[in-house]
């Protein structure tokens, strides 16, 4: 991996981990608060010819070389933006993590938590597929899924209304976790996507919950219809 692909993997796992969207100053700052980067002195220094550290100028550029590409939209003005197209070369960069050796721009901190992104940043599977089938030929499984696409832009959109904490028992992964943890929610849909008959309007506000993997999984016990939120949090409160 390349000094250029690291940085790329830096700024898209920052946009990533603010919802999918953020201001340049937002971007940055999350990179520096999340401690994404590990800065050289030369990162320090003031650029010569602007008011701002070297490390927030370079990754600028990378931006530029993101959005040109079609990584980064630049649709709303001074928002960075990440695409479909941007996730899946986010999840391409992070795949190849595993086999190097030696970084440029990760220190322990940043890697545990961009690896951890890049295996949780997708939207839960609750009632993704609805039957399957296998023929084994072998030691070959060949299966056969009806899915059911889902937003990333709508995850995005739950965890700005709701954030990160277990709205059905309080539960917060990074505080339990550290960095690993950092940025970490499973979302839950109120109505199982397989019942919606297509394509549908749903409002992250009332149709969208954020939960921990404990309470994602009980609340899907109860089938084919889910557990309500209410009916989740009276059970934490009383499990008798």
């Amino acid at each position: 991996m390349t000094r250029e692909e690291e940085k790329r993997l830096i700024v898209l796992a920052a946009i990533i981990r603010l919802g999918g969207d953020g201001t340049k100053n937002q971007v940055l700052d999350e990179i520096e608060r999340a401690e994404l980067m590990k800065f050289s002195p030369s990162d320090l220094e003031q650029c010569a010819t602007r008011d701002e550290l070297y490390w927030r100028n370079d990754l600028a550029q990378i931006r530029r070389h993101l959005a040109a590409e079609g990584y980064i939209s630049n649709q709303k003005w001074n928002h960075w933006l990440v695409t479909e197209t941007g996730r899946s070369h986010f999840a391409s960069l992070a795949s190849r993590l595993g086999s190097q050796r030696q970084f440029h721009h990760f220190n322990p901190v940043a890697l545990a938590a961009v690896t951890a992104l890049a295996s949780n940043h997708q939207i839960s599977d609750d009632n993704a597929l609805s039957g399957e089938t296998a023929l084994v030929e072998g030691q070959q499984t060949q299966r056969w899924t009806n899915t059911y696409e889902r937003s990333p832009q709508l995850r995005a959109a739950a965890i700005r209304v709701h954030g990160l904490v277990c709205m059905g028992c309080g539960f917060n992964f990074e505080t339990k976790y550290g960095a690993i943890g950092a940025g970490f929610i499973e979302v839950h849909h109120t109505k199982p996507i397989s019942s919606l008959g297509g394509a549908a309007s749903v409002d992250p506000t009332s149709d969208l919950v954020v939960l921990c993997s404990n309470c994602h999984s009980i609340v899907h016990r109860k089938r084919p219809s889910p557990l309500s939120l209410e009916a989740l949090r009276t059970l934490v409160k009383n499990p008798a």
